[in-house]
């Protein structure tokens, strides 16, 4: 009863809202037309999202972001996120899989900001590892240099670093899930240069690894470095077509000190079973990524690479040193826009729901991608010991395939099924199961 009432009382102000006659722009980050002014300093507004403008010395826009899940998994049996010892179980077909509030906006023109937290576990039981997200302030110090200090994503991953509700399926690929580094506190420098190639930079320093490698909220690694290089650059070639010097290209790298102990990178089932465990490291993580991305009309492909190194350093079972453990990933997607036309790729639609007997849209999307774990050559078989100088090698392949119906700005339906494939047939997350289904239908308001 208490799922029905929360899904109840999102819905109605989303549907209410997206009647708003005024909503044209193309970018959802535009200034929003008053809906209620008070006048004077202080301005209250609302299209977008509820904003309150002090002048023109700062601005506070207020958002909210709610994935409501109904999910099926076959074998019907799960292992819950958070829990630390936990059994396989009757998962919930019901589960609020995020529910954040917060607030961003600017401060003059020379400080942006944002403050996010997860409530979940005011509405269910869960156990939330790191409540708090993006809390980072940026400060615009020259057109080539801005330097944002706080809590927010490193810089890594194309997948990872998107908005959260703007994803093309209601899971990330398990390559992202797995070895990009997610949020952290840091401090970075960024900006954009050479603008007609619409090229970003990216440089920080960050405390941990990122809260994706932790274990049950512990981080694995100590200091980490972060760059990221990521633009247009064959628009600089006037004589390309159009659609091919649209290509956006990108590289990024990090490294970091591991802990020392049983801190190596695991692989997981979207259903929560171990299928590689962690193993024993010590030295140095790296990440190596390459990503790219193309849309044309209702057409889009992106894909991403991931290399992640991890050392070994007197980790054999007479303290010798062991060949580094590997881990390396790839996937590729492609969406058609099938009914409707979008205002921007993953944001809302150009016509919403029940406006000009229009549905919205329909974009229907596909992805497949590998996920790898191995080691460098070594003496003796390959083993599945933790210590094992040539590790036996194990991996996944998943398919992911749905449409997804954007309603309008505020409101979006995801229905994914997605198909896991184990390569190690010794080691597997469920006694004689070598092939996972998790069938997903999210529902997401947010504003």
């Amino acid at each position: 009863m208490r799922s029905i009432l929360v899904i109840v009382w999102l819905a109605v102000p989303a549907i209410l809202f997206a009647q708003n006659p005024g909503e044209v722009e193309e970018d959802t980050t535009a200034q929003d037309e008053a809906v209620h002014d008070s006048g004077g300093f202080a301005r209250l507004s609302f299209k977008n999202r509820p904003s309150l403008r002090l002048g023109e010395i700062a601005e506070i826009d207020f958002k909210t972001k709610w994935h409501l899940d109904f999910r099926k998994f076959s074998p019907d049996i799960w292992n819950p996120p958070g829990v630390v010892t936990a059994l396989p179980q009757d998962p919930q077909t019901f589960q609020l899989t995020r529910g954040r509030f917060g607030f961003k906006g600017h401060v003059t023109k020379y400080f942006d900001y944002e403050v996010e937290r997860e409530m979940r576990k005011t509405f269910n039981d869960v156990n939330e590892w790191h409540p708090w997200k993006d809390n980072y302030v940026d400060f615009n110090a020259l057109s080539w240099l801005h330097v944002k200090v706080g809590k927010f994503k490193v810089p890594f991953g194309l997948e990872e670093l998107g908005a959260e509700d703007r994803l093309d399926y209601a899971h990330k690929s398990q390559v992202t899930d797995t070895l990009s580094p997610a949020r952290e506190r840091g401090v970075m420098l960024h900006s954009r240069f050479l603008r007609r190639a619409r090229l970003e930079y990216e440089v920080g320093v960050f405390r941990y690894d990122g809260e994706n490698s932790d274990i049950h909220g512990q981080p694995t690694a100590g200091r980490t470095y972060a760059a990221r290089l990521t633009g247009q650059p064959l628009r600089l070639f006037s004589g390309l077509p159009r659609s091919i010097r649209h290509l956006y290209v990108g590289g990024a790298a990090t490294r970091g000190r591991m802990f020392e102990g049983r801190n190596g990178i695991k692989g997981e089932t979207v259903s929560g079973f171990t299928y590689f465990e962690h193993m024993y490291v010590r030295g140095y993580r790296t990440r190596v990524g390459a990503e790219l991305a193309w849309a044309e009309g209702p057409f889009s492909v992106k894909g991403e690479y991931i290399h992640v190194s991890e050392e070994r350093i007197n980790q054999g079972i007479h303290g010798e040193d062991l060949p580094g453990k590997l881990t390396r990933g790839w996937y590729v997607t492609a969406g058609w826009t099938a009914l409707g036309e979008m205002k921007a790729r993953g944001t809302a639609p150009k016509t919403p729901f029940l406006r000009g007997h229009s549905i919205g849209a329909v974009e229907l999307s596909a992805r497949y991608d590998v996920l790898s774990f191995y080691s460098d050559p070594g003496p003796g078989l390959p083993s599945r010991s933790p210590r094992a100088p040539t590790i036996l090698p194990n991996g996944e392949r998943t398919w992911t395939f749905g449409p997804t119906w954007y309603l309008n700005r505020f409101l979006k339906i995801q229905l994914n099924a997605e198909r896991e494939k184990l390569t190690d047939i010794e080691r597997k997350a469920v006694l004689g199961i070598t092939t996972f289904w998790t069938g997903v239908l999210r529902v997401q308001l947010a504003m």
